[in-house]
């Protein structure tokens, strides 16, 4: 997970592109809280990233945050494929859910370090992805304490993975292998979230 668990959304998008270092992230915080200015425009002003990469950020933050106004309860679907990730957007969105749509791990990192309201209740997490997989981001998920106890429902293409993460005692709420109805999906959903809520009682 990132280490700058304080800063906002774009802050944090680009810090796990690699776009920019945690000190440019530093200083252009401690600027915008002096001037008021965006987060963006100060870093470009700094020379610490180019236009476009404020603009992939920024692409990346609105389909993030899915879209305001649209349910209170917000789930962060992770899958490298758009079309996948957008169908069950809608799949979701159309239940009543908020929904945003990571295209990898960083971006679901992010989100699940930003403290500017975009904070998932529960991920829909695709194993297969490329670079670092969705089982080590699930690893490192359930070795951090401020989101351990966030509820996966993991889908992917891959039955075979059920087996690894059993192996690695990693904690998941539901497994699912696509293609999944979206009756079963939504299921999956409803069950992970109130055994969450029953959790977060106790």
């Amino acid at each position: 997970m990132p280490e700058h668990a304080t800063c906002a959304l774009l802050g944090q998008l680009l810090l796990a592109y690699g776009a920019i270092t945690s000190e440019q992230l530093d200083l252009a915080l401690q600027s915008q809280e002096t001037t008021g200015e965006p987060l963006g425009e100060i870093l470009t002003q700094m020379s610490a990233v180019e236009p476009e990469q404020i603009e992939r950020a920024l692409r990346a933050q609105s389909r993030l945050r899915g879209r305001s106004g649209h349910g209170h309860t917000f789930l962060l679907v992770v899958d490298d494929d758009p079309e996948i990730g957008a169908l069950l957007g809608e799949i979701l969105e159309g239940a009543g859910y908020r929904v945003g749509v990571a295209e990898n791990t960083a971006e679901a990192g992010a989100a699940l370090m930003s403290p500017d309201g975009v904070r998932p209740t529960l991920l829909v997490l695709d194993i297969g992805l490329p670079g670092p997989s969705g089982i080590d981001f699930l690893t490192l998920m359930r070795g951090d304490p401020r989101v351990s106890s966030t509820p996966v429902i993991v889908l992917t293409g891959q039955p075979q993975f059920e087996t690894e993460i059993q192996e690695r005692g990693l904690t998941i709420s539901d497994f699912l292998c696509k293609p999944v109805p979206a009756r079963r999906l939504l299921e999956a959903v409803a069950r992970a979230l109130q055994g969450s809520r029953v959790a977060a009682r106790a």
